[in-house]
């Protein structure tokens, strides 16, 4: 078990150095100069020049990658160019709010996709099985965006039962303001993992069920939910792994559910910083949200070589 973890720990720091290669890599590519959004349009060069020094961008391309990476191992992840404040603050108050999101969304689409998942997976020729498909079909064929709108038409436009922008009323920061902000870009968001973990429940299931071992306790005389409890403790690894890949994805990809809804997680933080050119708060929130996909994803491999003893070998 040790070097199975010591394995996945490698694998870990192979792709978070990967990623901040590629991450500093491309930002360096992008148009325009991040002093601009310093200096004034009018700056002399004198001051231009003085601004560059300061932040490092008169050196080359392998030096401020290294410096980079100097702070980040130290946990200091810069100063943002555009709002003059620590990076690591504009991030951690991102992270916090998108995590809420995320763990809604993932919530929604976990109960929702187990319920339909299960019943579409004992009875194939009834209507949950319709429904599992429609969901299944659905969640992954329309794009969150489009989601969005139609949402923001349909309970904020039409029917003004629910806000369509912020994460709290103006004035109120109770949780019942909070929950009527969060149901809107929590469906949205966690639709396509509804759609995603519906199929894969489905299918887990309809696996489990032809297995010998289920005919031979149904034979038994076993009752129905007795047989459902073995059915999803042997489904749980496969659950486990597609539950928290999709959590991490929702750390991280609802970045136009939070534009659309002015939710003030990492998602629109990074899209407000390209548009700043916003170098240190573009890498600070990716590399963060880098580091927290892996750590899932690690915790979930030691979690499946618990419940599978196979893998440890």
């Amino acid at each position: 078990m040790l070097i199975y973890i010591l394995k996945r720990l490698g694998l870990a720091f192979v792709t978070l150095l990967g990623v901040s290669i590629v991450v500093f890599s491309f930002l360096q590519m992008m148009p325009g100069d991040p002093v601009d959004s310093i200096v004034a349009i009018d700056a002399s060069e004198e001051t231009r020049q003085i601004v560059t020094e300061k932040f490092g961008f008169d050196k080359s391309m392998p030096e401020q990658y290294f410096s980079w990476m100097k702070n980040l191992i130290k946990g200091d992840l810069g100063r943002s160019i555009s709002q003059q404040v620590e990076v690591t603050q504009l991030v951690s108050d991102a992270i916090y709010n998108t995590s809420i999101l995320a763990l809604s969304a993932c919530i929604f689409a976990l109960f929702f996709s187990v319920i339909i998942g299960v019943f579409s997976a004992y009875k194939p020729k009834s209507v949950f099985s319709w429904i599992g498909t429609i969901f299944g079909i659905g969640g992954i064929s329309i794009p969150n965006y489009c989601l969005s709108l139609i949402l923001i038409g349909i309970f904020s436009v039409t029917l003004g039962v629910l806000p369509c922008t912020g994460m709290y009323s103006s004035g109120d920061y109770s949780f019942g303001s909070l929950m009527n902000h969060l149901i809107l870009p929590a469906i949205a968001a966690g639709a396509m993992t509804l759609g995603i973990m519906t199929r894969m429940v489905r299918s887990s299931i309809e696996d489990v069920l032809k297995r010998d071992y289920i005919t031979t306790l149904r034979a038994k005389g076993m009752s129905g939910f007795s047989v459902l409890k073995h059915v999803l403790r042997n489904s749980f690894p496969t659950l486990l792994t597609v539950g928290g890949l999709q959590f991490g994805y929702l750390m991280g990809g609802s970045a136009m559910v939070e534009t659309i809804f002015s939710w003030p997680g990492v998602g629109l933080l990074i899209y407000q910083s390209i548009t700043r050119n916003d170098f240190p708060v573009i890498q600070g929130a990716i590399m963060v949200v880098a580091v927290i996909f892996v750590i899932l994803n690690l915790i979930i491999d030691i979690l499946h070589a618990i419940a599978d003893p196979r893998l440890r070998k």
